[in-house]
C-alpha cells in the first residue's frame, strides 16, 4: 500500500468513528436532563418491560394455537 492509500484508509476510519460517536451522542441526548423532551430511563425501562411481557404472552398463545392445530 502506498502513502495515499494509508491516508485514505485512515480518513475513512476517522469518518466512521465520527459517525458512530455522533449516533451515540444523539441517543444519549434523549436521556439528558437538559433536553426539553427528556426521556426518563426508569419509566422507559418499565414500559419496555410491560411491552416485552405482552409480546411474549401473545407469542406463547400463538405458538400454543399453532401446536394445537398441528
Amino acid at each position: 500500500m502506498g502513502e495515499i492509500q494509508n491516508i485514505e484508509d485512515e480518513l475513512i476510519d476517522l469518518k466512521n468513528q465520527l459517525i458512530a460517536i455522533s449516533y451515540v451522542k444523539e441517543e444519549v441526548w434523549a436521556y439528558h436532563p437538559s433536553n426539553p423532551y427528556f426521556i426518563n430511563p426508569i419509566s422507559l425501562y418499565e414500559s419496555l418491560n410491560v411491552e416485552i411481557n405482552s409480546l411474549e404472552r401473545k407469542i406463547d398463545e400463538l405458538e400454543f394455537k399453532l401446536n394445537s392445530i398441528n
